[in-house]
């Protein structure tokens, strides 16, 4: 999964020279967040969130008998460039949806804009385009179930199961897998295109797999 699939290309973005209240308006009206902002040239050179517009009006609203026009002035007063943020994390058309997802965490980002090959802003990807496009690819949302089982972590064991599960003309939708709590084993975790999996499991167990159920652990 790439990012230049999944990001939004329709971007709006503020210039250094807008107002903050001009930027707060087009927040509004787009119901967005936050801004990019970009040059003349169309380049990313920071980018400006709703918080820091608070930030910004958040010395006024302290003051004791300060109005709204007050604080409405000083957002009119104020440039872009004065409070936003100049160090921004990004993405660029070729990462992979894994790469932006572990900016987005380490980073505590909402969103990333997107670059081309000359620093442009080609998209943004929200935590929610992310999210979205994981759900799509583990089948959520559709008829089929879960099933989970332990293997020794080694060659082979994923195909056995594959090769149960195929024996039941049952289609796969999805597969995950990863370390288990127990040393030398792995946890699979398949979503299978039938409501029916007692006889899946049975097979698997069968077979000498343990069968991974919620109901076996305990807090």
């Amino acid at each position: 999964m790439f990012v230049v699939r999944r990001m939004q290309r329709n971007v709006v973005t503020v210039p250094p020279n807008a107002s903050l209240f001009e930027a707060r308006e087009r927040m509004r009206r787009h119901s967005i967040h936050q801004l990019p902002v970009t040059g003349e040239n169309g380049k990313l050179i920071g980018i400006l969130s709703n918080r820091d517009i608070r930030e910004a009006t958040l010395p006024v609203a302290l003051l004791r008998g300060a109005t709204e026009k007050e604080a409405e002035d000083l957002l009119k007063e104020t440039l872009v460039e004065k409070v936003m943020t100049r160090k921004v994390v990004t993405a660029t058309l070729a990462d992979t949806l894994e790469d932006a997802l572990v900016l987005l965490h380490d980073f505590r980002v909402n969103s990333l804009p997107v670059l081309d090959k000359e620093g442009g802003v080609a998209g943004i990807l929200s935590r929610t385009d992310v999210l979205k496009a994981f759900i799509e690819v583990l089948g959520v949302g559709e008829i089929s179930s879960r099933l989970e089982a332990v293997v020794p972590d080694r060659p082979g064991g994923l195909a056995q199961i594959v090769t149960i599960i195929k024996g039941f003309n049952v289609n796969i939708t999805s597969v995950l897998t990863t370390g288990h709590a127990e040393e030398g084993k792995r946890a699979i975790f398949f979503r299978v295109a039938t409501l029916n999996v007692a006889p899946l499991k049975k097979a698997i167990q069968e077979a000498g797999f343990q069968i991974l159920d919620p109901s076996s652990f305990h807090l």
